[in-house]
């Protein structure tokens, strides 16, 4: 693949446009209200943020390596993490295909 440099994603402008408003999303938890509101209704805040019926399953299933290969950055990727509990090390396993 053209876009992997020795194992690591290259986060360019085409993915980057690709996962625009799953990026979106996750930068916006850094706003408390916005982290509890996720918590409160994930579905409906996904909804606020217009993500498609694929990132939102990617969402729904904690699917790391899946965002990344959509196009999600790795340091927004973990601020998802964070507000759904999942540690940078659980992240960085799944990416890597060992958990």
């Amino acid at each position: 693949m053209d876009d992997i440099v020795s194992g690591a994603y290259l986060f360019t402008g085409e993915r980057s446009a690709r996962a625009y408003r799953l990026n979106k999303m996750a930068m916006a938890f850094t706003d408390a209200a916005n982290r509890a509101a996720f918590k409160a209704d994930e579905e409906a805040f996904m909804d606020s943020f217009g993500l498609s019926a694929a990132e939102k399953d990617l969402v729904r299933r904690r699917d790391w390596k899946g965002m990344m290969d959509h196009g999600a950055s790795i340091y927004l990727a973990i601020k998802i993490g964070g507000v759904t509990g999942d540690a940078l090390p659980a992240i960085g396993n799944h990416t890597a295909g060992r958990g």
